[in-house]
C-alpha cells in the first residue's frame, strides 16, 4: 500500500480526477455487470470511431478500464496494476491511465470510514487518536490509509480493508477458478493458480500482514533500507496500524530527474533486497507493485536519496516462503545453464534435471519433451544475459522483454506432460516486476552475486 496522497501529478500535468465514489459491487453477479458494461462499450467504441486521434481514444479506454476496476478493486485492480508494467504490450496512453492503479483508488465515503473503525478499535478517531485525517492518503486493490496521530505523539499510517472485499475476492477467485479448470489446456498450471490463490486469500488477513512486516523489520537488515514499526493496539484482522513512512513514489522522484548514479544506486538498493530475500531469507515481499516503496529523499536534495534510509518497504500481505531447499535448487538451476548443460548420470535431459532438483514435476513419462528442452534453454539464455556484463543497461533493452514474452508463450505451450513447482509463480512474479522497475529506472545493474556466481561474472 502506498504511502502519498491520491493524486501526484506531474510537471505541467493536470491532476486526473479519481472515479466517482460509487458503492463496491459485492455479488458475483453484480461484478460481472460491471465488467460486460465495460466490455459492452469497448466493442461499441471500436465499431463506431470518433474523431479522435488514436492516442486520445486508447486514453479513454484506459480510463474507461481504470474506473471499472478501481470500482470492483480486489483481484481486478491487481490486474490492472501488473498490466500497467506491459510497456511493449500496451499503447502508453493506455497503461498510463492503468498505472493510476499502483497509487490510486476511489475510496470509501468517511460514514463508512467511521463505522468500519468502530466496529474494529472499538471506538470513534477522535476518542482513539490525538488527530485523525477522514480523507486516506492512500487508496488501493483492498483497503485505505488514513494519517492517524497517537495521544503519544507518533504519526501512523492506519490501513483499513474495504468492508466485502473479502467476500468479492473469493467470488472473483472461484469464478477465474473454475472458468480455468474447464479448459483441458491449463491443467497443468493448476498448481501455479492454486499458489495465487492461496496469496490472495492470505493478503485479506491484516494480522497475517503484520506478523510479515515484523519478521521483515528484525531480519532484514541492508543498509539504507527501513521497514515501518507495527502498532498492534490499532491493529486487527482488518486494520493494520504502522508507522508513518515519508518518501516519494517513483514516478513521482523521476519527476524530479535524479542523475544516473542516484537512479543505478536505487536499482543496487532493491536488487539486494530481492537477493537476500530468496537466497538468505527464504522469504520474499512478492508483489512487484512499484507503490509498495518509497524514495526518502535528502531534505536538501529532492533528487538524492537519504544516505541514513533511502528505501521505505512497505506492504507485506504477498509474501512468499520457501522451504530451506528452494534456494540451493535455485543456485543449481542458473549453474546449470551457465555451463550448458549437457547430461549427467542420472539425468540425460535438461528436462530431467529439472526434475532431479525439483523445478517440475513429470506427469507423462511417456512423453516427447524435445521442443520444452528446446525452450527451456532460450528461457536459460534469456536470464542469463544481464549476468554476462560488468553491468545491465536495462534503459535501454526494450528487445530483452519483448524476447521475454515470446519465449515465456512458447514454453507455455509446450508445457504438457509436466507441472512446474508453484514456489516458481511468485518468484518469477518479483523477479520479472523488479525488471520492469529497473526499466523504468533506466538503470544500470550489476546483476553477478555470490548466489548465482555460476551464470559467468558474480
Amino acid at each position: 500500500m502506498n504511502e502519498k496522497p491520491l493524486k501526484e501529478p506531474g510537471p505541467g500535468e493536470k491532476p486526473r480526477p479519481l472515479p466517482k465514489h460509487k458503492s463496491m459491487p459485492l455479488s458475483k453477479l453484480a461484478r460481472a455487470g460491471v465488467a460486460g458494461r465495460l466490455a459492452v462499450s469497448s466493442a461499441l467504441r471500436t465499431m463506431r470511431p470518433g474523431k479522435s486521434s488514436p492516442e486520445e481514444e486508447w486514453t479513454r479506454r484506459g480510463e474507461a478500464f481504470f474506473a471499472a476496476c478501481a470500482r470492483l478493486k480486489g483481484l481486478p485492480l491487481k490486474l490492472a496494476q501488473m498490466l500497467s508494467q506491459e510497456e511493449e504490450l500496451l499503447p502508453e496512453e493506455f497503461r498510463k491511465e492503468l498505472s493510476r492503479s499502483c497509487y490510486q483508488s476511489p475510496p470509501m465515503n468517511r460514514a463508512l470510514v467511521r463505522q468500519t473503525i468502530a466496529a474494529n478499535l472499538g471506538g470513534t478517531p477522535e476518542g482513539l487518536f490525538k488527530s485523525f485525517s477522514e480523507t486516506p492518503f492512500a487508496a488501493a486493490s483492498l483497503g485505505q490509509v488514513h494519517l492517524a496521530e497517537t495521544h503519544e505523539g507518533r504519526m501512523i499510517a492506519l490501513k483499513l480493508q474495504y468492508p466485502g472485499i473479502a467476500r468479492t475476492v473469493k467470488n472473483d477467485l472461484s469464478l477465474v477458478g473454475g472458468f480455468a479448470s474447464a479448459l483441458p489446456w491449463l491443467k497443468e498450471v493448476q498448481g501455479a493458480w492454486s499458489e495465487v490463490a492461496e496469496r490472495m486469500l492470505e493478503e485479506l488477513s491484516y494480522g497475517h500482514e503484520a506478523r510479515w512486516t515484523e519478521w521483515f523489520r528484525e531480519n532484514l537488515g541492508i543498509a539504507g533500507v527501513t521497514v515501518p514499526s507495527v502498532h498492534s493496539a490499532f491493529s486487527t484482522e482488518t486494520v493494520l496500524a504502522t508507522d508513518f513512512m515519508d518518501g516519494r513514489h517513483l514516478q513521482e522522484w523521476l519527476a524530479a530527474n535524479p542523475s544516473q548514479e542516484e537512479r543505478d544506486a536505487l536499482a543496487g538498493v532493491l536488487w539486494s533486497i530481492y537477493l537476500k530475500s530468496v537466497y538468505v531469507l527464504n522469504a520474499l515481499n512478492a508483489d512487484p507493485n512499484p507503490g509498495n516503496f518509497l524514495i526518502r529523499s535528502d531534505p536538501s536534495r529532492p533528487d538524492r536519496m537519504r544516505r541514513d534510509g533511502g528505501v521505505a518497504m512497505l506492504d507485506f500481505g504477498c509474501v512468499k516462503s520457501f522451504p530451506p531447499s528452494f534456494s540451493g535448487n535455485l543456485r543449481k538451476l542458473f549453474a546449470m545453464h551457465a555451463t550448458g548443460f549437457r547430461g549427467t548420470g542420472s539425468a540425460h535431459s535438461l528436462v530431467e534435471e529439472y526434475a532431479d532438483i525439483g523445478i517440475l514435476r513429470i506427469t507423462d513419462p511417456r512423453g516427447d519433451f524435445s521442443d520444452l528442452e528446446k525452450h527451456l534453454r532460450s528461457m536459460g539464455e534469456w536470464v542469463l544475459r544481464p549476468y554476462r556484463v560488468p553491468t545491465f543497461d536495462f534503459g535501454s533493452a526494450g528487445d530483452y522483454f519483448q524476447e521475454c514474452r515470446a519465449e515465456a508463450w512458447r514454453l507455455f505451450r509446450n508445457v504438457k506432460g509436466i507441472e512446474f513447482a508453484p514456489d516458481f509463480v511468485f518468484l518469477d512474479r518479483a523477479r520479472y516486476g523488479l525488471y520492469r522497475t529497473f526499466q523504468k529506472l533506466g538503470a544500470r545493474v550489476a546483476m553477478g552475486n555470490q548466489w548465482e556466481g555460476g551464470t559467468g561474472r558474480g
